[in-house]
């Protein structure tokens, strides 16, 4: 599918592929989602802010030259933000697609990579040579990070991104490295038509990983560790939607992978830490009856997870679709609403 290569977004003119009970595909735009989507049913957001999560600097130890990628929030909390995994890169920048990118240098367990003059970051662990886990030491670390660091991209955008392109109407705590991106083409406007129409909206915090990382060995190991966090009202309003029999909505990966960490004992639990939990084709969803994603290549672990809601070969059919049409991928794309179900037979 070929990618958006602008951030220009297209709110309600924005694509819209729906596969729904029986695995019917039906294509739309986002202004005409109130079309599939019923009073009282239950749409739950991440409300993460988007971080600049790409920093270049030097290691201290030998001078060299590094750009790390934060790759996930490692928690306590929002506030505390000293704690993250991270990949390193060697030569180049975002124009040069990742898998093109030089060798970094080799780092080691107590090595400062020096990013400004009141920012570094100490490496705590360094596993496949590039993943790091690090902690941030600055005497003014969220303004550092933002005066330092410069939004995570890749080459198929023509234009170097800002802080806000990243943002969603819903952004709160900046704790994700790339944006929860399917909230991209959705303004108050529709917001408040949803609302009006009886549709129920929640929230809840996960931290959005790092979507590449130029190799497919480490991107086997994505999505990694991430902090996530749901408040009791959240868990309640899930809770009673599930007794109830209503519809509950992912807005988003990210929220799906979050209520499912959180699902145990037949309901969801308020709670926050961090999730190992990776969603296959395997993994029986517990926690939602539809999700709405982003459009992205076949064979990734984000089709993976789309997979766990609908038959594969419905998921093939309504891609190829898609292409035909002219769908754009990826995260500045054509997004799609899944609330069909998987023992349906096409």
């Amino acid at each position: 599918m070929i990618a958006a290569r602008s951030s220009k977004r297209f709110f309600d003119q924005t694509r819209l592929m729906v596969i729904s009970d029986e695995n019917k595909i039906v294509h739309s735009t986002v202004g005409n989602i109130l079309n599939y989507l019923s009073p009282n049913d239950l749409l739950i957001v991440n409300h993460s802010a988007t971080l600049p999560s790409s920093f270049y600097g030097h290691v201290r130890r030998t001078n060299e030259l590094i750009e790390i990628r934060l790759a996930a929030f490692q928690g306590p909390n929002p506030k505390c933000l000293e704690n993250w995994l991270a990949f390193s890169f060697g030569s180049g920048d975002w124009t040069i697609p990742t898998e093109d990118r030089g060798e970094p240098p080799t780092v080691y367990i107590g090595d400062k990579i020096v990013l400004g003059e009141d920012l570094v970051a100490e490496v705590l662990k360094v596993e496949h040579k590039r993943l790091l886990t690090i902690r941030f030491i600055s005497k003014n670390l969220t303004s550092e990070l933002y005066k330092q660091g410069h939004p995570i991209q890749y080459s198929y955008l023509t234009e170097e991104l800002k802080v806000w392109d990243q943002q969603t109407i819903f952004a709160g705590p900046p704790i994700s490295v790339e944006p929860p991106s399917a909230a991209f083409p959705f303004s108050w406007e529709i917001i408040l038509k949803l609302k009006a129409k009886g549709v129920e909206i929640a929230h809840l915090l996960h931290s959005a990983g790092i979507s590449s990382t130029g190799s497919r060995e480490l991107d086997k190991l994505l999505p990694l560790t991430e902090w996530y966090e749901i408040p009791k009202e959240t868990a309640d309003k899930v809770n009673l939607a599930k007794q109830q029999g209503r519809k509950i909505i992912a807005f988003g990966t990210t929220v799906l992978r979050a209520l499912e960490s959180a699902f145990q004992n037949g309901k969801i639990n308020a709670s926050s830490g961090l999730t190992t939990l990776k969603i296959t084709p395997r993994h029986k969803i517990q926690s939602a009856t539809g999700l709405i994603t982003g459009m992205h290549e076949l064979g990734t672990s984000h089709m993976e997870i789309l997979n766990s809601f609908c038959p594969s070969v419905a998921i093939e059919k309504a891609y190829r679709q898609a292409e035909e049409i002219g769908y754009r991928g990826h995260e500045y794309g054509d997004i799609s609403l899944l609330t069909c179900d998987k023992c349906m037979v096409a």
